[in-house]
């Protein structure tokens, strides 16, 4: 069961991950509509997870929050959905890149953007941070395109920059200023 909600948004809520979380975050980082797109090829063991997740504070569960009804278990607790985290943080430049993922049975239903939006809220709010990023393979437009609901910029492409499927891909980069976020 997930810890008490770090933010609230009308469909999801972001919560700080905890060791009983693991065997969910390894279902997802070694799921292969999870893993592909990440650029990931390495299967996660719960130890892997473990070290992937220590001292990150900017990593959180996303969660169908209590209210939404037919997602919530039988307890009534919120649902593991996915992950929204800032995985590199650069203090000096107060930038970082993002990452997130949705377990694919719960995909298309907004809780990313939702997630992110609430991340970036509280990062560029609270946190001062100036600039967040993020990597997308050119394959992957589903991604592209919630970054470019939220106001994200397409600052440019890396050639033939990851590996997928047995092939190279190109992997695009946005980003978004706070005072883009912000205005």
């Amino acid at each position: 069961m997930p810890g008490p909600a770090f933010a609230t948004g009308d469909s999801v809520s972001l919560h700080p991950i905890a060791e009983e979380d693991y065997e969910f975050l390894q279902y997802g980082h070694n799921h292969a509509d999870v893993r592909r797109p990440l650029g990931s090829t390495t299967i996660r063991s719960r130890a892997d997870i473990a070290e992937l997740v220590e001292d990150e504070e900017y990593r959180f569960l996303v969660c169908v929050d209590e209210r939404s009804g037919p997602t919530e278990d039988a307890e009534g607790d919120p649902e593991p959905v996915g992950v929204v985290a800032l995985p590199w943080v650069f203090e000096e430049s107060k930038s970082a890149f993002l990452m997130y993922w949705i377990a694919p049975e719960y995909q298309r239903n907004g809780y990313v953007t939702e997630a992110t939006e609430l991340l970036l809220d509280y990062v560029f709010r609270e946190c001062g941070f100036h600039k967040v990023a993020a990597y997308v393979h050119e394959t992957n437009d589903a991604s592209a395109a919630v970054l470019e609901s939220m106001g994200f910029v397409r600052e440019g492409t890396l050639r033939r920059e990851v590996f997928s499927d047995g092939e190279w891909l190109d992997q695009y980069r946005y980003a978004v200023l706070a005072d883009e976020w912000l205005h």
